[in-house]
Order: C-alpha cells, then structure tokens, then sequence
C-alpha cells in the first residue's frame, strides 16, 4: 500500500478514537498449494440455511468454477452461481470448488435443523482483523469446535477497513475457518472510517443489514444485529425483531458493549433474549446490568488486534476479565445454553451456563 495512503488511514483512525495501534506484517496461507492456485480469495461461505448454502470465491484469471457439494448418503448437490438449494436441513455437506483443470479447494458445512432437538455450537470473537499470530490462532481453535457458525462483533480490519487490507487481514487469516463456517457480524469502529472500505466488506461478506441492523435466522437461532452501538433509535427495531414467533434462542449482537442507563438494556428487560455479545474492548468480560437483570452482556473483543499502549482497563461492573486472545464458544441445547471462553490454546477459561429463557 502507498506509504502515504497507510498515513492518511493511522490519522483517521486515530482521530476517530482507535484503541489499537500496533499490527501484524507477517503475511501467510495456510490453503493447499492447488487451492491457492486456483483461487484468490476463499472459497468462503457467506450464507447456510435449512436448504441451501451460499459461497463467494475470487478465482484467478477469471477462471470458470464448478460447485457441488456431497451429502453422506452420497447425494451431489450441483450450485449455481455459488449457490446450492434443495438441501435437506441439519445435514453436514462436502463442498468442492474446481476451477477448471487449475485445481479444487473443498470445505463443509451443515444445514440448519427445522427445530432445536440436539446442541448447536457457534463461535463468536471480535477485533481480529489485524493480520497476526494471534488472530491466527483464534480462528484455529474456532475451527477445531466445529461450530455451524461464526459471529463477528465488528471491528474487523486494522487498522481500517479499506479494500486492499482485506484480504491479509480477514480472507487469508480465516480461510479454512471461513471455507467450513458462514461468517456474520457487525460492523465496528474501524470498519467505517473509509465508505468504500465499509462497503467492500459488507459486500464481500453479504452481511445481512450490511452489518448494522439486521434479524438472522440460523434455523431455531435467532441473531438481532444492532451494528456500531445501541441507542433509543435502535429500540423499536429490537422490540419488533424479538417479538417474532418461532426461535428456541435469541442473541443481541452490538459492537460497542452496552453501558448501564442505556435505554437497549432497558428494552431487553425481561426479553427472552439468552445473551448480548460485543466487542470494541480488547478483552473477555462477563458482565450483568440492573437496567436487564439475569441478562449475560459477553465482550469478546479478543480475535487477535493488539490492544494500544494504555491497554484495556476493565470495566467497573465486570464479574469476569481476561485478556489473551481467545473466543467464545456458545452451545444451545434445548431447555439450557453454556458459554465458555477458551483461549488461542483451546483452554477453558470461563464457563457460564443458564437456562435458556
């Protein structure tokens, strides 16, 4: 990148209020030799429902790509224009790319059920995007829980989003994560210092509400996006979002954590909602409000972006605080869910489970 474009992204992104300042150089993919020559960027997941699955891919020269994807009983699905339909729900599929003679990349994924009859296990961290070991290792130990999926709490490119980082923070880092697990999220601070960056994105991750406000249904999961941060413009859309029939869970995802007298808290009082996952804050923390009493509010700002030179102190009503990277595991099962935050070694380091509401 242009030295002085690089200086003009720092100043803006300081200006703007950036909490990290230090980032990875070390480049890297991790893909197989074929792959890689095939493709370059992804495959990549973008969309899994009870029947059909969605794939972006940039392949190189322009090369015409074959999708399939294979069921256990040996059913070949073929997609078209990255996209396969007539699946059948809660059923693990094998993708194959195969970029003309240049070679194949493959993954898996597996449909959503109908109903929520066994555990569902997804992933979230956020503010990763930053191109290091950390982030590295993040989405390793993400990948080894065999999640059904990944849910990003915003801030994801450092040390903005513009489109030239896009793929040495987000797309290489994650490949084999993001080949085996549809990625959402929401968009965080520096994810919006450069409309075009911003767009990029959300484009290139076909993020429902382009990252800001959205209802996500994976199956009996229901995921309410609120973006960069929750105010009194978002409530009408949360109330009407939740009031909707038909999930077993429900989350609240928002960049910036909720702060007490925040009228969101307010309105999730007594909600059927299991939890609130941010990040912004480049720590684990586990926290409660008066204002939404038994409500979880999780910060997993953890993904792998260093904090800045003053750190991240904690929050004064934080029950919970570590800061090593990591991620949290979220298993739902009927009746209970169970959160664990596993560090970049894949090790529990705390573990919250409660009924589900």
């Amino acid at each position: 990148m242009d030295p002085r474009r690089l200086a003009v992204i720092v100043a803006a992104v300081v200006a703007a209020g950036a909490s990290a300042l230090v980032i990875g150089t070390r480049g890297g993919d991790d893909a197989p030799a074929a792959a890689a020559e095939a493709f370059a960027r992804g495959p990549y997941l973008v969309r899994v429902t009870e029947r059909d699955a969605r794939l972006r891919w940039i392949a190189r020269d322009g090369r015409p790509v074959t999708l399939t994807a294979t069921a256990p009983d040996g059913t070949v699905v073929t997609g078209r224009d990255g996209t396969l339909t007539g699946l059948r729900p809660d059923t693990a599929y094998r993708w194959t790319a195969r970029a003309g003679d240049a070679g194949a990349a493959t993954g898996t994924f597996t449909t959503a059920p109908t109903a929520l009859t066994g555990t569902l296990t997804f992933v979230a961290f956020g503010d990763y995007g930053a191109n290091t070991d950390g982030e590295r290792a993040v989405a390793a130990t993400a990948l080894a829980q065999r999640p059904r999926l990944l849910m990003t709490t915003g801030d994801n490119s450092y040390l903005a989003a513009v489109p030239d980082l896009l793929d040495p923070n987000i797309f290489r880092p994650l490949r084999e994560l993001m080949a085996n697990t549809p990625h959402y999220g929401v968009v965080g601070d520096h994810d919006i210092v450069f409309e075009e960056g911003r767009r990029a994105l959300v484009d290139a991750l076909e993020w429902p509400g382009e990252g800001d406000r959205f209802d996500l249904r994976y199956g009996p999961l229901q995921f309410v996006g609120l973006g960069l941060l929750g105010d009194a413009g978002d409530v009408p859309f949360l109330r009407r979002a939740l009031s909707r029939p038909g999930p077993a869970a429900r989350f609240v995802v928002v960049h910036q954590p909720l702060k007490p007298g925040n009228p969101v808290l307010r309105a999730l009082a007594g909600r059927p909602v299991a939890a609130v996952l941010s990040g912004h804050l480049h720590a684990y923390e586990r926290r409660e409000s008066p204002d939404a009493p038994g409500l979880p509010l999780l910060t997993v700002g953890t993904g792998g972006a260093p904090a800045s030179e003053g750190g991240t102190p904690r929050s004064p009503d934080a029950d919970v605080y570590i800061l090593p990277f990591g991620l949290l595991r979220v298993d739902v099962s009927p009746g209970r869910v169970v959160f664990r935050y596993l560090d970049s070694e894949g090790r529990e380091r705390d573990r919250l489970e409660r009924p589900l509401p």
